[in-house]
């Protein structure tokens, strides 16, 4: 694991930009051992750096495609001509054998995926997010945020998106096993502090009740 995160790290210093791992990578970084196979590469990153990560991914031969609903991708070739539907940009790197896309339209895909576990780095999903006085806003409530020193931490020198916000993210769906597993795993290490500050949001995300308030 480490070896690919190591990677990642050099990759995203080349850009010179702010970012931080997250998903389940994070959470076993957290952990300090890997707790399951990851699929993919998930990796915050803010608005204001997205032209610069666009145009870095295509100068350097990735192939760089953003989600616009209904399962359909655009395929960006030009970083003055995005949708910028989704807050989220596909990275597959050519050559990459675990995504199969297939033009349907004048620039729109799909995609099929194995979701086998990701061993190079090869795939890069950028998470765009808003940062502002200081502080990381929750991308699906604004009024939920962190200062940025405490949003984003270093394992290893790694920067890492904080684990409570992490799991915030992966509430909405709750009932995937793996993040079930995540939680589960995740909880027992955090701090009294850390576990207050996300049973707070969840409880403004989920104000009928959310399984994971029952701890």
């Amino acid at each position: 694991m480490m070896d690919l995160i190591s990677k990642l790290n050099e990759f995203m210093n080349d850009i010179g930009i702010d970012y931080a791992l997250c998903g389940g990578h994070s959470i076993d970084l957290f952990l300090g051992e890997k707790t399951r196979p990851h699929k993919d590469l998930d990796v915050v990153v803010f608005w204001e750096d997205r032209n610069v990560i666009v145009q870095f991914m295509l100068n350097h031969g990735w192939d760089v495609y953003e989600p616009c609903g209904d399962s359909l991708l655009h395929k960006i070739i030009d970083v003055s001509k995005q949708k910028c539907v989704k807050s989220n940009i596909w990275c597959v790197k050519q050559g990459n054998k675990h995504y199969q896309f297939t033009e349907h339209d004048l620039g729109m895909y799909t995609v099929v995926c194995d979701d086998s576990e990701q061993i190079e780095l090869d795939y890069i999903e950028f998470l765009f997010n808003t940062k502002k006085d200081g502080a990381f806003l929750y991308a699906r409530n604004h009024d939920i945020k962190r200062s940025i020193d405490i949003a984003i931490l270093k394992v290893n020198d790694i920067p890492i998106l904080a684990p409570k916000i992490v799991l915030l993210y992966k509430s909405t769906d709750a009932d995937n096993p793996e993040y079930q597993q995540d939680y589960e795993n995740t909880r027992i290490k955090m701090s009294e502090t850390q576990l207050a500050w996300l049973n707070g949001a969840l409880s403004i995300m989920f104000p009928y009740g959310h399984k994971w308030l029952d701890h």
